[in-house]
């Protein structure tokens, strides 16, 4: 057994056999399913101060009538997430990420927020007020960047930033850039999974399943997704990028998908549409949003 684990385990007040020797947390049965769960939704950055050595995986077990199918392996999400990706970049070219649940696969380089920050910016700007919410309606449910403008000319730029830390998200460029502000996919997603958690969330959360129907590629795919897109030329192609929470067999799963197509938007919006394809069909296998 792992000292780091067996330490763990006295922290908590808990007696770990010796024998057999299990390979995974899951495995020992004082410990079980619950902390296996916590575990896989904390954010990646906590989860990398742990350090554990050992997968967190639950095994698969048959559901009894009426139930839905356990969760796969945790291992198992990882792979199809990289199968998904190196696909979807076979067939198109370009680059390509996607994130749920502290899962990452592909690309996970700091792209350009686009208009997926309107999200932060409308919710921060409607904490001033309901004289926001035409512009905030119109930034999030078809992406209206006059409206957006007129917000970040109004809202400082430390209260969005706050918004996606209460979030328990960050960008990697000040939030200040506004929709120049560079974010990786995986903490577009972690944003995602605690949006649920940030005060004042829930109108702009009801516009993001509002998207009007000519911007409903890639996650607008999935039936009763809450999400918002960015896209904008970039780097000689073309790059669209999306986040927010799908509906689940167990909960809403929080997500973030990134497409780069040096073919324009054409090849970007296929790509999306594919990992979104892929990402419901899988929708049993994945861990739900923390929030």
């Amino acid at each position: 057994m792992s000292s780091k684990l067996a330490a763990m385990a006295l922290a908590a007040g808990l007696t770990l056999p010796s024998a057999p020797a299990y390979t995974a947390i899951d495995q020992i049965p004082v410990i079980g399913q619950p902390f296996v769960q916590a575990y896989n939704q904390l954010p990646p950055q906590v989860k990398n101060a742990i350090r554990l050595p050992l997968p967190l995986t639950t095994p698969k077990a048959a559901a009894q009538p009426g139930q839905a199918a356990p969760a796969a392996p945790a291992v198992d999400v990882q792979a199809k997430l990289d199968r998904l990706v190196a696909d979807v970049v076979a067939r198109h070219g370009g680059r390509a990420a996607v994130s749920v649940g502290g899962f990452t696969a592909g690309d996970n380089r700091p792209e350009p927020a686009f208009s997926t920050m309107k999200v932060p910016l409308s919710i921060a700007a409607l904490r001033h007020g309901p004289q926001f919410r035409p512009d905030a309606e119109a930034a999030v449910t078809r992406s209206d960047n006059p409206a957006a403008h007129r917000m970040f000319a109004q809202i400082p730029a430390n209260e969005y930033s706050d918004v996606i830390a209460q979030a328990g998200a960050r960008t990697t460029t000040p939030a200040g850039y506004q929709m120049s502000t560079m974010w990786t996919t995986s903490d577009q997603a972690a944003f995602a999974s605690g949006l649920r958690c940030v005060p004042g969330h829930e109108p702009v959360l009801e516009m993001m399943g509002r998207i009007v129907d000519y911007q409903r590629w890639g996650l607008g795919r999935i039936g009763g997704a809450h999400f918002k897109g960015g896209w904008n030329n970039h780097d000689g192609g073309h790059l669209a990028r999306q986040f927010g929470l799908i509906p689940g067999p167990n909960g809403d799963i929080a997500v973030a998908i990134t497409a780069y197509s040096p073919q324009g938007h054409q090849g970007s919006f296929a790509m999306l549409d594919e990992l979104a394809d892929g990402l419901a069909s899988m929708r049993g296998d994945l861990p739900t949003s923390r929030c």
